[in-house]
Order: structure tokens, then C-alpha cells, then sequence
């Protein structure tokens, strides 16, 4: 109820079916993430100045284009690094327009970071293929483990298979799980990524190294073995 109540004090943009929400302050933009998170939305994070040029043409070609407004899993947000200088440190901008794009649960999961002016279609046809993806697994996740094989399936159910900013997200939580527990499943989780990253051999001979005993081995472990050695992805 706060938050819905909070969310009714912030600065509200409509130009159509989505959105653009502004924060002012670090208190209003963290309303926003938690919103997001409870959407279960990735957060686009435009940050901009009334002296940015390039800002206001970008918003008028991309931001309030139909193609812009047909995207359904955003939390869109605009942060004013005069106003909001907190966030703009937070985030390191030196230079803007500056869109970035993440998965708003305080992982630093960023999906998209891109700095200077593009056109409305080099960022469209990101945001278009983001687009596809449901959150809510990763938005569920309770420890580095399941951030990792959420991210990780995300991948997988990707055709194209060309998003490989979601198996990287897997692979960093993998590897801090297997620094807080060094284990066969978390050295098996590592080892799978990198044969999906495309690096077969280095990934069985990875798999040789650790010299496991298939027999004593759990089913979900014998699973990513099987996964590791067979041809397919």
C-alpha cells in the first residue's frame, strides 16, 4: 500500500500504452525498482538533461514511437542527472544520453548498457528481443544457485540462442555459488555454461578433471554430466 501510494506522487509521463515514469530522488527510484520487481519487469533506466540534445531526440524518435509503446515488459523510468545527481553517481555517468537496462532485484544484473546517441532502431532491436523474456524465475530466486539456473533457462529458451548476456548473468552467480560452496553441482553448473558459451572441449576436459564417480552422483548432477558430453545444446 506504501508503495502504490508513493507511486502516485511520482512524476508520470503517458504517450500511449507504456509509461515513462521520472524519479527525482534515490527514495522514488527505488519505489520504481520495487515496483518493478513486483511486475516481475526488467527496469529501462533513461538518463537524460533539459540541456541533452541528442535526450530529446531520442525521446521524440524512439521513447514515443509505436514500436516503443507495442514493448509490455518495462518498468520505464527517466533520472535527470541535475536533479538526481545521487543516481547518476550511483551509476558512474559521465556522459549521457545514457540507457541502461536491468533486472531490478540489487544484483547489478544489467541486460543493456549503452552510452551516446543511437538510432531508434539499433536500440529498438534490443529492446524488442529483451522484450521476450519473463523475469519472474529470476525475480523468485533466493540464493546465487537459482539466480544462476534461472538466467540459464532463460537462455535455453531462447531459439536464436544470441543473448548471450543472459548465460554470462548465469555464469557470474554460478562461479560467487561455488565460492561460497565449493561443490560438485556448482563446479557442474560452471562447466555447462561453458560448454553452452560454445567451448565443448575445454568444457569435458573440465568434466575429466574432476574425476567423478557417476554412480554416487545425484540425478540432477548425472543430468548436467549428460548435458555436458552430448553433442547438442
Amino acid at each position: 500500500k506504501k508503495l502504490i501510494l508513493l507511486l502516485l506522487f511520482i512524476p508520470l509521463v503517458s504517450f500511449g500504452q507504456l509509461s515513462k515514469f521520472s524519479a527525482n530522488n534515490v527514495q522514488e527510484f527505488e519505489s520504481l525498482k520495487n515496483y518493478a520487481e513486483l511486475e516481475n519487469k526488467a527496469v529501462i533506466i533513461d538518463f537524460v538533461a533539459d540541456w541533452c540534445g541528442p535526450c530529446k531526440i531520442m525521446d521524440k524518435q524512439l521513447w514515443r514511437s509505436d514500436e516503443f509503446q507495442l514493448l509490455n515488459n518495462y518498468i520505464f523510468i527517466e533520472v535527470d542527472i541535475d536533479k538526481s545527481t545521487k543516481l547518476a553517481r550511483k551509476y558512474g555517468i559521465t556522459s549521457i544520453p545514457r540507457v541502461i537496462v536491468e533486472v531490478a532485484n540489487n544484483q547489478n544484473d544489467v541486460l543493456i548498457d549503452k552510452s551516446g546517441f543511437r538510432s531508434k532502431n539499433q536500440h529498438l532491436k534490443e529492446l524488442q528481443y529483451v522484450n521476450q523474456f519473463d523475469f519472474k524465475e529470476v525475480y523468485f530466486a533466493k540464493n546465487e544457485k537459482e539466480f544462476g539456473s534461472a538466467y540459464r533457462k532463460l537462455f535455453l529458451s531462447d531459439k536464436e540462442k544470441k543473448y548471450t548476456t543472459l548465460l554470462k548473468l548465469s555464469s557470474k552467480h554460478f562461479k560467487k555459488a561455488l565460492k561460497k560452496e565449493k561443490n560438485i553441482i556448482n563446479q557442474l553448473n560452471i562447466i555447462y555454461n561453458l560448454k553452452l558459451k560454445g567451448s565443448s572441449k575445454k568444457a569435458n576436459k573440465n568434466l575429466e578433471k574432476l574425476k567423478l564417480d557417476k554412480a554416487n552422483l545425484s540425478e540432477i548432477e548425472n543430468e548436467i554430466v549428460q548435458n555436458i558430453i552430448t553433442n547438442s545444446i
